[in-house]
């Protein structure tokens, strides 16, 4: 620099004395700077225009990456989300239909499901491990699924449809996941291009004022130099012409993204500090929430208003989104479960939409949160679609425990529920206040429905008898409690229509009409076909002349017509027996020994309904309150499992049955002691046992200590009763031992008119 000044300024020559022409000096300096200048600018020039390719080259790949990569993967990924949808719809047709067509339409989804794996993995090569996992998911799906469909086609009920269920789930989890994982890489590789974008924007501004000053500087030193000035025009011309270019390129990339944006199948936006929403946003979002006011307005009175959301998870969102941003991607880890995920929204127009929200931070390079991406669907159309799937699982489910049961004994259960669900509607109608003697016999008939229904396994009309139970159990127990006479219709109404929908499922569905085995006496005679035999043969060799012959054979006769419309014993209480099992399991005893001893007596058909009932509750109340658990019957020198037996006679012209086990006995003094409690007997304790024993047949005696499914709401043995006293029967408890103690041993004697039974012939 000295020596440049020196050169120039600091010379005491003057121009004469050098030798050199005046103007020459003059010339020379401003022409060197000026070709230093030039010199300068094209390298400043190149070295942002080299920047600036870059950053082109980088937005392009990115654009390519949106293009080429994420869109097909993320429509892909949708396309199976409904594929898979659909596959369960056909798989339920498939078992509802009862023919294969939906599978063979199941397997063409499939194929092409499968396909679309095989080409994300073709474009997704990074992530190809990840989608051969979920190939194979679906793939174990589809076998799973179609071999059960199949199997129930076949009648085969032995399948695990709980399996089949999870795998859906875990299957529908692992592909949101890969969803909202791609998702999210492309916001991110949307948003680093929108950057690029914007600084290759910012370089052509700063190019074109480059130019600018250059050109200002050019015109203040080329004045006596036209050469000088035509090569700075050239070079402006250049440096417009590229600008110009350039400009036009980041124009078209923009419109580019715009152009994603507006035709993105997806609500997506960014909240900047503040709450507020980002200018930018995919056009589905006006879709979504029905306006075009959305830039510029707050996350919560866009997204959460007039929602499902009770204000304190409102309150939690707002503040969850304003603690995260502008602070460490750390504290968006440790507040993101506070950000709800799904809701109801009703529109301005009133409809109800049911949306899905996804939630990703978007960081700086120092890992701080700048804003949050929030991805909205609308999942109302696939709510629905899960509703009536749902509602055809269930009538799967009843279907299935249906076929567990017996023609004859689903009849059964249907005509006996269904008369005392007319019954208790009968009583409703006729009492329009509370009346504990109504509210007494309405909860001994919901509980006799209940017990059978248990007893036979069809548990989705357990569950609903149960809350109708409910309402009387509290009526019996709560003073305050107040009669609702048309709410207990209309539950009465629910359980009368779901016997409905069970009978016409029974029907229709499965083809089952029809009575089954026993039908009605009117039409079936249940009589041995060897008694019969034996009776004809002896009329056919008694000889007219031999009246005794002929008497005896008159005889037979008369004792097999009179088994016209009777069963034994152990054939009406089948389904009882065989539901002990499943019943002990529940207690968590040991399935007990059953004894019937009948001395030929059988059963009229017309009082079959009535002992069902009956000893519904009688063996209920033995496996629960008699009988221990093994280890207890171990301890105490007896078999793991228990014994019950049953004993029929005919005494003093009544039908008796006598039912006893060898549990721990009935429990007088905790008998005594409640019944002291409840004001029913002196506390003095003269009180007879055999008097206190009766005291559990009183209405809504109990001394259980808890409420179980099964037992403990006091009133078995007082529905047992009831029942027995409307056909002229009686129930009593007779002691087996002359003891005094808590425990003691003992059976229960059950009577009825003689006419009922019927003895075989010897």
């Amino acid at each position: 620099m000295d020596q440049i000044m020196q050169g120039t300024n600091g010379s005491t020559e003057s121009p004469a004395a050098s030798g050199r022409p005046a103007s020459g000096g003059g010339d020379a300096n401003p022409m060197r700077k000026i070709i230093i200048m030039v010199g300068v600018a094209i390298l400043v020039f190149l070295g942002v225009t080299t920047f600036s390719v870059q950053k082109s080259v980088q937005s392009s790949g990115q654009l390519s990456a949106i293009k080429d990569l994420y869109f097909p993967v993320l429509q892909k990924i949708e396309s199976n989300m409904v594929r898979l949808d659909k596959m369960e719809e056909l798989f339920m047709r498939a078992v509802m239909l009862g023919d294969n067509d939906p599978l063979d339409e199941e397997l063409g989804f499939f194929q092409q499901g499968d396909k679309d794996f095989a080409d994300m993995a073709e474009i997704y090569p990074e992530q190809a491990k990840e989608i051969a996992r979920l190939r194979a998911e679906f793939k174990q799906y589809q076998d799973l699924a179609h071999a059960t469909a199949v199997a129930l086609n076949n009648k085969d009920t032995n399948i695990d449809a709980q399996k089949m269920n999870k795998l859906l789930g875990e299957l529908r989890v692992s592909i949101k996941k890969f969803r909202e994982a791609s998702y999210g890489n492309f916001v991110q590789t949307l948003a680093d291009s929108q950057s690029t974008v914007k600084l290759n924007l910012y370089m052509g501004i700063a190019l074109g004022l480059m130019n600018l000053c250059f050109m200002g500087v050019l015109v203040f030193f080329i004045r006596n130099n036209v050469n000088m000035m035509a090569v700075i025009a050239e070079q402006n011309a250049t440096l417009e012409l590229r600008v110009a270019e350039r400009t036009s390129q980041l124009r078209q990339k923009t419109n580019d993204i715009q152009a994603m944006l507006e035709n993105m199948p997806q609500g997506v936006l960014t909240v900047l500090p503040g709450g507020v929403i980002h200018p930018e946003y995919s056009a589905y979002m006006e879709t979504i929430f029905d306006t075009k006011d959305i830039a510029g307005k707050t996350l919560m009175d866009l997204v959460f208003t007039n929602t499902s959301l009770g204000s304190d998870a409102l309150s939690t969102v707002e503040v969850a989104v304003g603690s995260v941003i502008g602070e460490d991607s750390m504290n968006y880890e440790f507040n993101s479960h506070l950000l709800v995920t799904e809701f109801d929204k009703t529109m301005s127009n009133g409809d109800v939409k049911s949306l899905e929200l996804s939630w990703s931070p978007i960081t700086d390079d120092n890992d701080t949160v700048e804003k949050l991406m929030l991805c909205v669907r609308d999942v109302t159309e696939l709510k629905r679609l899960a509703s009536e799937a749902g509602a055809q699982k269930r009538e799967l489910e009843i279907i299935g425990e249906i076929l567990g049961v017996s023609q004859e004994k689903f009849g059964e259960f249907i005509d006996s529920a269904k008369k005392f669900v007319a019954e208790n509607t009968e009583i409703l109608q006729k009492t329009p206040q509370k009346d504990m003697d109504a509210v007494g016999l309405l909860f001994r008939n919901m509980h006799t429905i209940k017990g059978n229904a248990r007893t036979y396994g069809l548990l989705n009309m357990t569950n609903t008898v149960h809350e109708t139970e409910q309402v009387y159990d509290e009526l019996r127990k709560d003073p305050e409690k107040v009669w609702e006479q048309e709410s207990m219709l209309a539950q009465l109404a629910e359980v009368d229509a779901l016997l409905d929908e069970y009978h016409k499922i029974n029907d229709v569905k499965l083809g089952r009409k029809g009575p089954g085995r026993r039908g009605s006496v009117e039409k079936f005679l249940m009589v041995e076909k060897d008694q019969v035999t034996r009776a004809l043969e002896l009329i056919k060799a008694a000889k007219a002349a031999d009246a005794q012959a002929m008497a005896n054979a008159l005889h037979e006769v008369d004792q097999t017509l009179s088994l016209i419309g009777t069963e034994k014993i152990d054939h009406v209480l089948a389904g009882i027996l065989e539901s002990m099992p499943s019943l002990a399991k529940e207690l968590g005893k040991e399935p007990p020994k059953i004894s019937i001893e009948d001395h030929g007596i059988v059963i009229r058909t017309q009082i079959v309904g009535l002992l069902k009932n009956v000893f519904t509750h009688v063996f209920r109340n033995s496996m629960d309150h008699g009988l221990e658990t093994a280890d207890v019957r171990e301890a105490a020198g007896k078999s793991a499992a228990g014994h019950i037996r049953l004993n029929l006679s005919i005494k003093d012209g009544r039908l008796q049955f006598k039912l006893g086990d060898d549990g721990r006995g009935l429990a007088v003094a905790k008998i005594r002691q409640k019944a002291i409690d409840n004001g029913l007997i002196p506390a003095d304790g003269n009180t007879p046992p055999e008097e206190i024993a009766q005291l559990i047949f009183a209405s809504g005696f109990a001394t259980a200590e808890k409420v179980t499914e099964v037992s403990g709401r006091g009133v078995g043995m007082d529905a047992v009763k009831g029942f027995l006293q409307r056909e002229g029967g009686d129930v009593a408890i007779h002691f087996t031992d002359n003891t005094v103690a808590d425990m003691r041993p003992f059976e229960l004697v059950i009577t009825l008119p003689e006419k009922f039974a019927a003895h075989l012939a010897a």
